[in-house]
Order: C-alpha cells, then sequence, then structure tokens
C-alpha cells in the first residue's frame, strides 16, 4: 500500500511539474485586439462561426471604414443574422466582401496577410492570441481563400426584406 502511494505521488509530482515547464501563450486585451485590426493597411480576412465579437466588430469597422483597407468575412450560413450577429452592419461598409459557409474552422482574423489573431474560448470567456508566424499564417490565409472561394454571397437585402414584411403585417 505504501508503495502504491509512493508511485502514485512521483507520478503526480512529475504531471505537476510538466504542466508548469508548459510554456504559456501570452494573451490581448480586447483593447489591444481593437488596435491590432485597426491598424490594417491592405485588408482583414475575419473568418468566425458568430461574428459576435464587438472588439473585433469595431477594429474591423475602424480598418474598412475609417482607413480604406478591404475587409472579406466568413461566417456560418445558419448564425449570420442572428440577434449578436455584426455580419447585416459589416456588410454594408464599401470595401468588404461576406461569404456564408456551411461550417468554419476557427476563429480568427487575418490582418494584411503578417500577423493572425486567433480567437478561442477558455473556461467560457473568450481569449485572443497573437500568430506572428509566417508559415502559420501563410496556412491559414490559404484555408481562408480556400474557403471563400466556395463560400455563398451575403447579401443583407433579403434580411431587410424580412424585416420589413415583418413589420408591415
Amino acid at each position: 500500500m505504501l508503495r502504491r502511494s509512493v508511485a502514485l505521488l512521483g507520478c503526480l509530482t512529475l504531471a505537476f511539474a510538466q504542466v508548469k515547464e508548459a510554456p504559456t501563450l501570452p494573451t490581448l486585451s480586447e483593447a489591444e485586439v481593437t488596435r491590432l485590426i485597426a491598424t490594417a493597411r491592405s485588408e482583414v480576412l475575419l473568418e468566425m462561426s458568430v461574428f459576435d465579437d464587438r472588439s473585433i466588430a469595431e477594429g474591423y469597422r475602424v480598418a474598412v471604414a475609417e482607413r480604406g483597407a478591404r475587409g472579406y468575412i466568413l461566417t456560418r450560413g445558419d448564425t449570420a443574422e442572428i440577434g449578436a450577429s455584426y455580419l447585416p452592419w459589416a456588410s454594408i461598409l464599401q470595401g468588404t466582401g461576406a461569404r456564408l459557409i456551411a461550417y468554419t474552422r476557427g476563429d480568427y482574423a487575418v490582418v494584411d496577410r503578417r500577423v493572425a489573431l486567433i480567437r478561442e474560448v477558455r473556461m467560457g470567456l473568450p481569449v485572443y492570441r497573437l500568430e506572428e508566424n509566417p508559415a502559420q499564417v501563410a496556412a491559414l490565409v490559404r484555408q481562408f481563400v480556400e474557403a471563400y472561394a466556395v463560400g455563398r454571397p451575403y447579401r443583407i437585402d433579403g434580411l431587410v426584406q424580412r424585416l420589413g414584411a415583418r413589420f408591415l403585417r
């Protein structure tokens, strides 16, 4: 019994040491996320399952509407027009192209094809991390371009017609 306890204690100590030594990736605050996306000069590629993140939406608005960058949005068709989605509002900005796909492969934004911002959910809260590795950013760009090519174009006309019909009844 004592041997098993000592062995178990040794295993737990080893496991704790490995977890403690694991590198932690730096995360960004919401203000840093907004600032990073707003610095876009040429383009912002945005793929999200639900475009409901205020800090990303504000940075996107500044980059596209105020700085003149091109914006490309990919999101799921079933979440495009839910109440929390910023897609209808972002899609009316000049210089924005939006497409709908069946599923997304992650929540991320690529700024000027040089850095990527990846959104993860940890313990129910969004966490943002910065990816600056050129190979990783290029892989995300390639993934985005392939999905954008097969996506269905999004137009706000359908939403306007449905809302108009509901209020005119």
